[in-house]
Formats: structure tokens, C-alpha cells, sequence
């Protein structure tokens, strides 16, 4: 049993200390999904403090038929999922990066020295993320779980809602759909 499980039946058992243990062991990764999701960091914090909500007033009815991490990412794929709905019910166009502020991941600085290989190198990743954010939502999960959250297709099949196989060719799909927006950046 992974120790998140362990903390999480802990905390259904009435200590509050696990509960913390979660959230601080699970915030960071949660947050960078709910940010790769949602494209804005006001957001992607109120879906964390969300979902840990969720998590809070469900604990009497869990049960670890999986590991914690699957059921966490599972209740924020569809928090996300119902807040991207919502926005495009209400016909606003979520912008990639409202804030104008690039993500923690782009703004790590690169091993490469000088300046220009700094600016072309936070030039790629701002316009690799923008071409992530720009995929429909399943191929979007699927690319965020696997590549930037580092689970299994067997996890990410289980978040998702759908076989093996079918995460496979979602991230088939998104490969495609991914190189062909970005066609222009092999040409400079």
C-alpha cells in the first residue's frame, strides 16, 4: 500500500496530522496539473483547494481500491474538466496564460549558457505549452498525465476512464496533432 493510501486511512480514522501530510505531499503536482489544465494559476489554486475540500468531506467513503494518487488526479480531472465546461458555456475563451506570467517549469533556467539560448529555449517552451493548452480536453489529460505528471498508462487509463489502449492512442493522436502546430519552429 503506498504511503499516500496509508495517510488517507489515517485521516478517515480521525487523524487531522495525515490529512496535512496529504496535502503537502500532493499540492505541488496537483497544482502543476490543474495549471497545464486550466491554463491560468489563480485558477488551477482554487481547483486544488477544491478538490483537497472534496477529498476532506469524502474520506468517510473512501476506499483504496487503487492507489490515492489515481483517485486524487481522477476527482481533479473532473473539477477541471466541469470548470473548463463552464467557461465555454459562458462563451469566454480561457487565454493560455492570462497572467502573463510564464510557469514554474519555464522559468528554470537551462544548463546552456548565454542569454539568447536562454530566451530561445523560454520561447519553445512558452509556445510547446500553448500548443499543449490548445489540444481538445481527453488528448490534453492524457499528454499533462503522462509527460508532465509521469504516470503509467495503466494510472492514466484509470483517471481517464478508458482502456490502455486507448491512452495509447490518445497520446498517438496529440503527438500528431502536436508536431503539426509546431511544424513552423523546424523551419527556423
Amino acid at each position: 500500500m503506498d504511503p499516500d493510501t496509508q495517510h488517507m486511512i489515517a485521516f478517515q480514522k480521525g487523524d487531522k496530522d495525515a490529512f496535512q501530510i496529504l496535502f503537502q505531499h500532493n499540492h505541488c503536482r496537483l497544482f502543476q496539473f490543474c495549471f497545464r489544465l486550466l491554463g491560468n494559476g489563480p485558477e488551477a489554486e482554487d481547483a486544488v483547494q477544491e478538490v483537497f475540500l472534496r477529498v476532506y468531506h469524502a474520506a468517510a467513503s473512501y476506499e483504496p481500491r487503487a492507489r490515492f494518487s489515481t483517485w486524487l488526479y481522477t476527482i481533479a480531472r473532473n473539477l477541471c474538466l466541469n470548470r473548463i465546461n463552464k467557461i465555454k458555456r459562458e462563451n469566454l475563451n480561457p487565454d493560455w496564460n492570462r497572467s502573463g506570467k510564464a510557469s514554474l517549469l519555464e522559468r528554470i533556467p537551462s544548463a546552456a549558457s548565454g542569454p539568447d539560448h536562454q530566451y530561445e529555449q523560454d520561447e519553445l517552451s512558452r509556445e510547446v505549452a500553448k500548443a499543449v493548452h490548445n489540444l481538445p480536453d481527453t488528448l490534453r489529460m492524457a499528454v499533462i498525465l503522462r509527460r508532465y505528471q509521469e504516470l503509467s498508462y495503466e494510472e492514466i487509463a484509470e483517471i481517464l476512464e478508458c482502456t490502455v489502449t486507448a491512452v495509447k492512442l490518445r497520446l498517438h493522436r496529440a503527438k500528431a496533432l502536436l508536431a503539426q502546430e509546431l511544424a513552423h519552429l523546424k523551419k527556423e
